[in-house]
């Protein structure tokens, strides 16, 4: 993207043929590999209903709010004001780290800000009430006539909290991929909208036992054990719900990637019963490791460093790993296109540099708010077009991909000529 201007509209050149010198604003072919990207002739539109996805987004954030209320009356208003306000500010160190981990893991191939929203409220509202709801019966099912307290103790920890609470969680991420697939459309995606759910329960889940530890803290006269608690819960294990949740995430993603339905069951299924497992070794530490009465958190410590750490490390490599995908994955998709016609060489260097990003939309911010977000909308608009196109290069073309294919690059060339008309000279030197 010049800095200087938009050049002079070119003839376009003959039908079928991409412009040499990389210009914009001419008649481009189509960038396709053949038989794989479908016909290149039209297709019938079909008539489309954008208020129902909205319908259903307000209906859903309705049942949610609703939801939010009833925790609200149920669980939280029982603690007392000053002790929910003390767990609510404990609960923001934990969700904090969560978000800002999320926030650069996202920013490279970013999300609709709607749906990032809704999979944060979902944690922190749908799949907490749900979790009340379902897991009661889910108990009673699972525990003997006569149970003991220890078993029943471990059979709610081990057996109920693993299996109801991450498939709730996950039954979030269904939700996005029955609105639209293009909401997780790879593992990245899947990874984002998983550990926002994971950090929104694990955000009402610190409240209620933040403020149930500083209630008992109150009554025995000493904070430590409140401290103790924000110690294990908000310092050491902040990503622990995340970590469950994101394989349920990545299966999801990798199976929205290849396109493929039995891999959604095979991998949702097997991500989720991988979180579910680890859970349950999360939580079924505390009855299994030793105790020393002279130093309590010794052995949860050790535990911790030789088992959680290298588990953490592993999935934390993962996602680096898919960090460094995406951006090989988009510099070859756009420099396909750009072969094509759509983009010159510098603009593809734009599009997969971060650093490069920011400096575009301060060059089109000079020329006003409206230039910056035309800006910000091509660099979208071509990211979701190159991680598209590599989706459906393996996966099964449709009338739909190519659709959407042709809405992403009149997008482009939209934003295009809204920048050549804010940043062209009105007189020419």
């Amino acid at each position: 993207m010049s800095t200087t201007g938009a050049p002079p509209r070119p003839a376009p050149p003959p039908h079928g043929q991409s412009d040499p010198g990389y210009r914009y604003d001419v008649d481009r072919v189509d960038p396709r590999a053949p038989g794989r990207m479908g016909e290149g002739t039209p297709q019938n539109r079909r008539r489309r209903r954008p208020w129902v996805r909205w319908v259903v987004f307000a209906l859903s954030f309705l049942a949610l709010a609703g939801g939010a209320l009833a925790l609200y009356i149920f669980v939280i208003l029982p603690l007392g004001f000053g002790t929910s306000l003390v767990a609510f500010t404990a609960a923001l160190v934990p969700v904090a780290i969560v978000l800002a981990a999320v926030w650069w893991l996202d920013r490279y191939t970013p999300q609709p800000r709607i749906s990032l929203v809704y999979a944060f409220i979902w944690g922190a509202v749908g799949s907490v009430a749900l979790t009340f709801v379902i897991g009661g019966p889910f108990t009673t099912w699972i525990m003997p006539s006569e149970p003991s307290e220890i078993t029943a103790s471990f059979l709610g920890a081990v057996v109920q909290a693993p299996v109801i609470e991450e498939a709730m969680k996950c039954a979030g991420m269904i939700g996005l991929l029955i609105w639209g697939r293009r909401y997780i459309a790879g593992p990245i995606d899947g990874v984002v909208y998983a550990a926002l759910i994971a950090g929104g329960f694990a955000f009402t889940e610190n409240i209620i036992y933040f403020g149930s530890s500083f209630h008992q803290a109150q009554a025995a006269g000493e904070v430590a054990g409140f401290w103790q608690t924000f110690f294990l819960r908000g310092v050491l294990s902040p990503f622990a719900h995340v970590s469950f949740t994101g394989l349920c995430g990545l299966g999801l993603g990798i199976a929205a990637e290849r396109r493929s339905p039995m891999l959604y069951f095979g991998l949702g299924i097997g991500g989720l019963s991988l979180g579910m497992i680890l859970h349950a070794l999360w939580n079924g530490s505390t009855f299994f490791l030793p105790v020393d009465p002279e130093n309590p958190l010794g052995g949860f410590l050790r535990y911790y460093v030789s088992v959680q750490v290298p588990i953490f490390v592993i999935l934390v490599a993962i996602v680096l790993f898919l960090r460094l995908r995406e951006r090989r994955i988009l510099r070859r998709q756009l420099a396909d296109y750009g072969r094509a016609g759509w983009f010159a060489p510098s603009e593809v260097d734009m599009l997969v540099a971060m650093g490069k990003r920011r400096r575009a939309e301060k060059w089109a911010g000079r020329h006003g708010a409206v230039a910056r977000m035309g800006m910000r909308d091509l660099i979208r608009a071509s990211i979701e077009l190159g991680m598209e196109r590599h989706s459906v290069l393996h996966g099964k073309a449709s009338a739909k991909t190519r659709r959407r294919e042709r809405e992403l690059l009149e997008r482009i060339t939209a934003d295009r000529r809204l920048l050549g008309s804010l940043t062209a000279p009105v007189v020419r030197s």
